[in-house]
């Protein structure tokens, strides 16, 4: 992961051509985003069904081979990865597919309503037409009830959209836009965001606010519309949204608490199929990371501090209060 993070960046970064003009970055520690992180069982088989069945181009890949500094980023000791790098259009948000071998590995297999797990939320010009190579993939599982997007009212208006759980238990989610505007980008898939659910809302409101400068703001009440929670896989569940953009870009990132439903708690190791990643750029990573570990926010990179994985490029690996990990990347001097 990350053998050549500037390459990463770059394409993460240019990813969103069609997307709305970046906000400035605001006085706080993250000043932008890289990719969502997928560690997954089998990377072939993954790249089958982002690539191949949902359309995303590959932009890099990195064959898989030993080294010393991601080892230490990730604690992954003796572990080795292999990466594929896809650009979602219409946004500043990659994904970035990894495999890890010759390592303990302990897959997670998430449920979209467990705090740590993530989803991919997906515009699509034609739902309809990509659905049947989605639902006939190995190991992709539908969660919409009914097995097939459906068209439901929700407090934006009406939306067509189906849930599904790739082979590693990544959710995406797939909506189709009513009208693209002009200037979409070419293809099915015209944007993208990022949707984590979490345990506390309050609680992770307050980390994301107070701890990387984000501005969120907290879901007012929960939802219990059973439509939206049954298209979503989760029958019976009430659940609460906070929005926010991710600090530079125009990246949607909405986090989603779910009550009424049964949840269980992840704890993913960098190297555990199912565990999800999302690369954030700071402005100054290891004074980042010293504040987080004074704030008691576990740090997985072995020894605690950011590893230069790349000329110049320096990154670190903490936890949320969810257990998603977020890395952290500085691929330039503070200030």
């Amino acid at each position: 992961m990350l053998r050549a993070t500037i390459l990463i960046l770059a394409a993460a970064m240019t990813a969103g051509a069609y997307a709305q003009a970046p906000r400035k970055a605001p006085a706080g520690d993250v000043v932008g985003v890289g990719n969502f992180a997928h560690v997954v069982a089998d990377l072939d088989d993954s790249l089958g069904f982002y690539r191949d069945v949902l359309g995303l181009k590959v932009t890099t890949t990195f064959p898989f081979g030993p080294n010393a500094a991601i080892e230490k980023l990730g604690n992954t000791i003796g572990g080795y990865s292999g990466v594929a790098v896809l650009d979602v259009p219409g946004t500043e948000i990659g994904v970035e597919l990894i495999e890890y071998r010759d390592i303990e590995r302990m897959a997670q297999h998430p449920n979209f309503v467990d705090p740590g797990a993530a989803n991919l939320a997906l515009r699509l010009r034609d739902l309809d037409g990509v659905f049947p190579k989605i639902a006939a993939y190995p190991g992709v599982e539908i969660l919409t009830a009914g097995g097939k997007p459906v068209t439901i009212e929700t407090p934006n208006g009406s939306i067509h959209a189906v849930f599904v759980q790739d082979p590693d238990g990544f959710v995406v989610e797939l909506a189709q836009v009513a009208s693209p505007a002009a200037d979409a980008p070419e293809g099915n898939v015209l944007g993208g965001s990022f949707e984590p659910a979490v345990r506390d809302s309050a609680e992770s409101v307050e980390f994301y606010n107070e701890l990387l400068g984000f501005d969120f703001e907290l879901g007012a009440a929960f939802n219990s519309n059973q439509e939206m929670a049954a298209t979503a896989g989760a029958p019976g569940a009430s659940f609460r949204q906070s929005r926010a953009t991710i600090p530079g870009t125009s990246v949607a990132m909405t986090l989603i608490e779910f009550k009424d439903v049964a949840r269980k708690s992840l704890s993913g190791r960098t190297q555990d199929p199912g565990t999800a990643i999302l690369q954030l750029r700071v402005r100054d990573v290891e004074a980042l990371a010293k504040k987080l570990e004074a704030a008691g926010v576990p740090i997985v990179t072995a020894g605690g501090m950011p590893v230069e994985v790349a000329p110049g490029v320096n990154v670190v690996i903490a936890r949320d209060p969810n257990n998603m990990l977020l890395e952290l990347i500085q691929a330039a001097p503070p200030g």
